[in-house]
């Protein structure tokens, strides 16, 4: 078998339990009823991720209020392929943010946030959309989204394809127009 298998453990997601406070970064919110607690539901814990990469969370967490670029990686948690890409995800971020320190990374639970999962779109998992721009008030078009296949490469590929991604329009027409002068030997 070729590739790295990341051992994954199932330890309660901050040791917390539902309606409990949880801490996640600096902040401490409460539950709500029906999310979930444990991490088999969520792979991107405050202890191991942050400030690298969020999980999503409508109250306090949510990529659609935020007007960053970010990159969103929705994700089955029982999915094996999203657990042994987990660790790759936080290591990429940290190589993008070095670069593009603005650049927002989210975590988005599929087994406790499936319609939002549904919105977008994610029906493989791990599915990677990067939003290189939002509206003004922070909110996104769905359809902006540029996938990412995380592919088989290694961090560096994952994180060029990403950095490809996040190019800004200013950022695109000034590739575009070096390419042209370097095709017509200027």
């Amino acid at each position: 078998i070729l590739g790295i298998i990341h051992y994954y453990r199932s330890v309660p997601y901050n040791n917390q339990h539902t309606n409990e406070k949880k801490l996640f970064g600096d902040k401490i919110t409460h539950m709500k009823e029906g999310e979930a607690s444990s991490s088999s539901s969520y792979l991107y814990p405050p202890q191991e991720a942050y400030p690298f990469v969020i999980d999503y969370n409508p109250n306090d967490n949510d990529f659609q209020k935020s007007n960053s670029p970010k990159v969103i990686e929705f994700y089955d948690p029982k999915c094996g392929a999203c657990q042994a890409f987990k660790y790759n995800y936080i290591e990429v971020a940290k190589k993008i943010k070095e670069d593009k320190p603005t650049v927002q990374f989210y975590g988005v639970s599929c087994e406790v946030y499936k319609s939002l999962c549904d919105e977008f779109g994610a029906k493989r998992f791990p599915t990677i959309l990067v939003f290189p721009q939002s509206n003004n008030d922070g909110s996104i078009n769905k359809d902006d989204g540029i996938v990412v296949p995380k592919g088989t490469g290694t961090i560096y590929f994952v994180s060029a394809r990403l950095m490809k991604a996040l190019r800004t329009k200013e950022e695109i027409e000034r590739d575009r127009v070096d390419s042209s002068k370097l095709a017509a030997g200027i």
